[in-house]
């Protein structure tokens, strides 16, 4: 009998471990939008009402953000690598100051930037092709390898930004 107890156990337990994050949390974040330094990692949040989450210093390597709505979400120091965020909205969200997000490797095609405050974020090698990054500010930002391809780029701030030929850029440096 006590090896029936230790295998459901153990089988309600592996399902969360191998996924790499707790249902839990997922029901946290989409409920009270507090989730901060939590893992999130290959968390499926496609289409998630995220306006003004607090996420930062939270772990959301591959996270599926297709959709979502990250406007004025707190992503400082948020680790959002391999992450997709086809057609999601952040208009004055991702906040990326204080140490930078890392968006390394995200699939940010199409997403909606508008505003986004991404200085010193690491992008480098996201795919932000067809992306609005109008009025974005991607100060000090690392762009080396990203492909801006179709992105909207109109009044965004690359000042000392290293751009994705891995040179860095003095255009567009405010006083």
């Amino acid at each position: 009998m006590k090896v029936f107890g230790w295998l459901v156990l153990l089988v309600s337990v592996v399902p969360s471990v191998v996924m790499g994050f707790d249902s839990r949390r997922v029901d946290q974040i989409k409920l009270t939008k507090q989730c901060p330094k939590c893992d999130l990692s290959e968390a499926d949040l496609f289409g998630a009402d995220l306006r003004q989450a607090n996420l930062q210093g939270a772990i959301l390597v591959g996270v599926d953000l297709e959709n979502a709505d990250l406007r004025e979400a707190n992503l400082r120091r948020a680790d959002l690598s391999l992450s997709f965020f086809w057609g999601s909205s952040s208009e004055v969200g991702l906040q990326a100051n204080e140490g930078g997000a890392n968006l390394r490797g995200a699939n940010l095609q199409g997403a909606d930037l508008e505003k986004a405050n991404l200085i010193g974020a690491d992008l480098e090698g996201a795919d932000l092709s067809g992306a609005n990054l109008s009025s974005a500010n991607f100060q000090g930002a690392n762009l080396k390898g990203a492909s801006l391809v179709q992105a909207n780029l109109q009044q965004a701030n690359f000042c000392n930004a290293i751009m994705p030929n891995g040179t860095k850029s003095t255009t567009a440096c405010r006083r």
